[in-house]
């Protein structure tokens, strides 16, 4: 049960400008470096599916240090673990949707179609925690779902060399079926954390996400064992194409990339909203072209620059209108201090 100061203290107006949105979101935005890792992997020789699921969750183990400095050590009721447990399981299973796409698919494509998530949270959210949406959020709604169907029409002209198209577009749809997901755990999150009551603090948040990487990493470790990924795994670093040491350095480096990432989006759901941590999902577009382009040598194709450009344009038009909201609950803040006075 929550106290009545914890009710207060999270019944405050959320806001993306806070100092605790601005952390979890340079968070986030430090984690985009978990999807060129992953794809290097899967570039490179990597074949395991479970393996590179589990490097997405199981780096929770590093939240033990920071949590140990908290002075409340369990910020969480034990209906809020368990829901936030089960929300694990779900992660996981996205996590497996999102590694078999990686597989299949240029690192620029997968992020352009994981960017529709933006699309599914916005049904969710509305659905589930009735998300208002004002003209500008609905636009950028709308921009940052077009993008992917953009690129849909010039599917194929980036298929890697040797693939066939039958993968290409399995990896398309485990990437919409990813996108999907994802909306859905962002929306369910929310709901959670409004229901659960829960008090927007760093410890808190590092608590959801440690509930989560735990079920998730559980959950990952059985499709393991039962696909023989332990067996195989010491073969596959031999037959790395960067060699033995880097295989192991890739897995490290994305299992931390991974964790920064996953709870920065943990954190942005608590201090904001679920619409908001996708409007920042969606950010990490350029980033993730960018990083593509330059490092892993991929093509930038017409319908790809055209689909960056909406993702752009979309998120530039949130930031606006919530720059418009804010400037008129500020102005309404005013009003009443003069009229009380």
């Amino acid at each position: 049960m929550a106290t009545t100061q914890e009710g207060q203290e999270s019944s405050r107006p959320k806001s993306t400008l806070s100092p605790f949105t601005l952390v979890h979101a340079i968070l986030l935005m430090a984690g985009s470096g978990s999807n060129l890792l992953l794809r290097v992997y899967f570039l490179h020789g990597g074949s395991r599916l479970w393996l590179s699921s589990l490097l997405q969750v199981a780096a929770w183990p590093l939240l033990l240090l920071p949590l140990s400095f908290s002075a409340k050590k369990f910020n969480l009721s034990l209906s809020v673990y368990s829901v936030f447990a089960f929300i694990g399981i779900l992660w996981a299973l996205d996590c497996y949707l999102y590694a078999l796409a990686s597989a299949y698919l240029p690192l620029s494509t997968s992020s352009l179609v994981i960017s529709s998530q933006l699309a599914f949270t916005s049904v969710f959210a509305f659905l589930l925690v009735r998300q208002r949406f004002t003209p500008f959020s609905f636009n950028a709604v709308v921009l940052l779902t077009i993008g992917p169907v953009v690129l849909s029409m010039g599917e194929g002209s980036d298929r890697p060399e040797g693939e066939s198209k039958g993968k290409y577009i399995l990896g398309f749809l485990m990437a919409v079926a990813a996108a999907a997901l994802i909306g859905f755990i962002f929306a369910f999150m929310e709901l959670a954390m409004r229901r659960g009551k829960v008090v927007q603090t760093y410890a808190a948040a590092m608590e959801m996400q440690l509930a989560i990487g735990i079920s998730s990493t559980v959950f990952c470790l059985v499709g393991m064992v039962i696909n023989n990924d332990f067996q195989v795994i010491p073969r596959e670093a031999n037959e790395f194409g960067l060699g033995k040491t880097k295989y192991y350095l890739v897995l490290i480096g994305d299992a931390v990339f991974w964790q920064l990432s996953n709870i920065g989006l943990v954190g942005l759901i608590s201090g904001a909203s679920s619409l908001f941590v996708a409007i920042m999902t969606a950010l990490q577009l350029p980033f993730l072209e960018i990083l593509a382009v330059i490092f892993l040598h991929e093509k930038f194709s017409a319908s790809k620059g055209i689909a960056l450009a909406l993702s752009i344009w979309g998120f530039v038009s949130y930031l606006y209108g919530e720059k418009k909201q804010s400037d008129k609950a500020k102005k309404a803040a005013q009003q009443e201090l003069v009229t009380g006075a």
